[in-house]
C-alpha cells in the first residue's frame, strides 16, 4: 500500500521539479557556451573562478539553480586549497535551459583552467533514491580510492550506471592526468537531515585529493 501511495507522490514531485526547470525534460537546449551566451539575457548566469595555482581544480559546471547544491559543495571541497570554478544559473524559472552536457561544455575560462590542472573534479546533481555519491571519470586510481574512502566514512559510493564521465571530451578529463565526475543524489546535496554525510563527503574528497596532491605531476 505504501509503495502504491508513493508512486503518485514521486510523479507529482517530478512534474513540479520539471516545471521549475530543475531537472531534465529533454535534451539540452544549447550545444555550446557561445550559443547559450548569445540567447540568454544578462543576469541569467554567472561564472565564479578562484585560480589558486593548485594542480587540482573543483568545478560545478551546472551550478546555481541548474543542479542545486553543486556550487556550494564544490566551493567547500575547494576550500582555500584547490582551484574553484562555478557556472551557475540564476533564472527565476527554467534554469535547466542553461545546462550544457559535460562533453560539450566549452566555456573558455573553464577550459583554460582545466588545461592548467593536473586533475579536475566536477560536481554534478543526479536523480536517485538515498544519499549516494556516484562516481565517474577516466582517473580510475583516484576514483576507486575515493569510492573506498567514502564508503568507509558511511557515504554510499559506486560507479554511476549511466553517467560514466568517460572520454577526453568530458571536461572532467581535460586535466593532465584525467579526472573525476561525482554525481550526487538530492538527499546528499540538499536534505538538511543528511548534513553529516555532506561533511563526510567534503572531508573525504579533500583527503583523497590532498594525498594525490603530493604526487609528482
Amino acid at each position: 500500500m505504501v509503495k502504491m501511495r508513493l508512486q503518485p507522490m514521486l510523479g507529482h514531485a517530478t512534474v513540479w521539479l520539471r516545471r521549475k526547470g530543475w531537472i531534465r525534460q529533454r535534451g539540452d537546449r544549447y550545444n555550446s557556451f557561445a550559443e547559450l551566451k548569445s540567447e540568454q539575457p544578462h543576469g541569467a548566469f554567472s561564472i565564479e573562478i578562484a585560480d589558486r595555482g593548485s594542480p587540482i581544480t573543483i568545478m560545478a559546471i551546472h551550478g546555481g539553480k541548474i543542479e542545486p547544491g553543486t556550487s556550494s559543495l564544490a566551493k567547500r571541497i575547494a576550500g582555500d586549497t584547490f582551484n574553484y570554478y562555478s557556472f551557475g544559473g540564476h533564472k527565476r524559472l527554467h534554469n535547466w535551459d542553461l545546462h550544457i552536457t559535460s562533453t560539450a561544455f566549452n566555456e573558455p575560462a573553464a577550459l583554460a583552467l582545466a588545461s592548467r590542472s593536473r586533475v579536475v573534479v566536477t560536481i554534478h546533481g543526479c536523480m536517485g533514491r538515498g544519499a549516494i555519491a556516484y562516481t565517474g571519470g577516466d582517473n580510475v586510481e583516484i576514483r576507486q580510492q575515493l569510492e573506498a574512502e567514502l564508503n568507509r566514512a558511511g557515504v554510499k559510493s559506486q560507479p554511476h550506471p549511466v553517467f560514466h564521465g568517460r572520454g577526453s571530451h568530458n571536461i572532467c578529463n581535460r586535466g593532465h592526468q584525467r579526472g573525476i565526475q561525482l554525481e550526487l543524489t538530492p538527499r546528499l546535496r540538499l536534505c538538511p537531515f543528511f548534513w553529516r554525510k555532506r561533511l563526510a563527503l567534503i572531508d573525504q574528497v579533500r583527503k583523497v585529493l590532498s594525498d594525490g596532491d603530493s604526487l609528482e605531476g
